[in-house]
């Protein structure tokens, strides 16, 4: 039988519709679909295209880490956002990032940001595509104990949509100093390389290891205004549009939350469009809060969504909103809930893991990392 060959534009035309699966199985057909569909452009419509199909899909994926055992090991897997919260696929990291020393920065377009935390003096930092099985290391980043002394850090982890580009920030706190010196670094992909933005970054004490939220292109933390010795501190929003060379700029917090200690602060997103923060104490304090800020960037559209009691033997630790409002928590022994903030009804959902370590984050299967060719495993 004669071979039938399809112009390139009815291909690419049937590829953009495949899903992720299905594309690596073209890759290996022959060198010509490799050559088609190994190019950013390619990757970039078939995200925009599964996007397109994921938005009319009623129940779309929750990347869920858990760890557990003697050696706490890392459990990752995908869940569908429906009722049950049911069980998608098991994902299995390499082994390079597969271990108890890792904690997950954030999930952003299908890739994953992981960075090794066991001692400040390591700067492994990965991004990991669990739909494609690739992860890329970055290169050593250029503010190190060896350059500058003792320090503290921080990452943020989001996309330009300018650019087409995912990048990784770094802000650094210099401990051989009595006032506050920061220093910035940012990763671009694109170009596989750190570049130092030190000149436009305020100077705010932040949390190390703290967390970090990715909305409206642009990357949260929680930081702190002041000295950093308790005089005139004042907690606030930390904001870095990572478009074009990047502006830092600030969000308000509530009144109530701008003197509390910001190690008891989380920023998450809420609603792919706004911001939400956590309020937990680990000590001294019976309740917990959840606020919302209904309109984004109006400081006085803070609301709060929830006051959160003793459950189930402690507080419970918000990990972050589903698609219908509710509230994924760990609660004290490990165990992951979901809870209504209005009927204050909780659905048990079957899972446990070592209380302190569960990460969940929104999921899109991508192919990004496809057409890279070096720093992988």
């Amino acid at each position: 039988m004669e071979a039938v060959y399809l112009p390139p534009e009815i291909l690419l035309d049937i590829f953009h519709r495949l899903p992720t699966k299905s594309i690596l199985a073209c890759v290996c057909v022959s060198k010509y679909w490799r050559s088609l569909i190994k190019t950013p452009d390619f990757i970039t419509t078939h995200f925009i295209q599964q996007s397109a199909i994921s938005a009319s899909n009623p129940k779309p994926l929750f990347l869920l880490r858990l760890c557990f055992g003697p050696n706490l090991e890392n459990h990752y897997s995908l869940h569908q956002d429906d009722s049950k919260f049911t069980h998608h696929a098991d994902i299995k990291p390499p082994s390079t990032i597969n271990n108890q020393s890792f904690s997950v920065v954030g999930s952003c377009r299908g890739l994953v940001c992981l960075m090794h935390n066991l001692y400040t003096s390591n700067y492994t930092i990965a991004l990991w595509n669990p739909s494609i099985g690739r992860t890329f290391t970055l290169p050593r980043p250029g503010v190190t104990f060896e350059t500058h002394g003792g320090f503290e850090a921080l990452l943020g982890f989001g996309f330009d949509s300018s650019t087409q580009d995912y990048k990784v920030v770094r802000i650094v706190r210099l401990l051989e100093y009595d006032e506050i010196e920061i220093e910035v670094e940012v990763f671009s992909l694109n170009a596989g390389s750190w570049r130092r933005i030190t000149m436009v970054a305020p100077q705010y004490n932040i949390v190390e290891r703290g967390s970090q939220a990715f909305v409206n292109g642009s990357v949260h933390w929680i930081a702190t205004r002041g000295d950093g010795n308790g005089n005139g501190d004042e907690n606030l929003i930390q904001v870095l549009d990572l478009e074009g060379q990047g502006r830092f700029r600030e969000l308000e917090l509530p009144v109530g939350l701008r003197s509390e200690s910001p190690m008891f602060l989380t920023v998450c997103g809420y609603k792919e469009l706004t911001i939400a923060v956590f309020k937990r104490r680990y000590l001294g304090e019976s309740e917990s809060e959840i606020w919302v800020m209904e309109e984004y960037g109006n400081a006085d559209s803070w609301v709060r969504l929830l006051t959160i009691g003793m459950y189930d033997g402690g507080l419970p630790r918000a990990l972050g909103f589903r698609g219908n409002g509710e509230i994924l928590f760990e609660l004290a022994g490990g165990e992951i809930v979901s809870g209504d903030p209005e009927s204050f009804e909780v659905t048990e959902l079957g899972l446990w893991g070592e209380a302190g370590y569960s990460f969940v984050g929104s999921f899109t299967e991508t192919l990004d990392l496809l057409d890279r060719t070096s720093g992988f495993s």
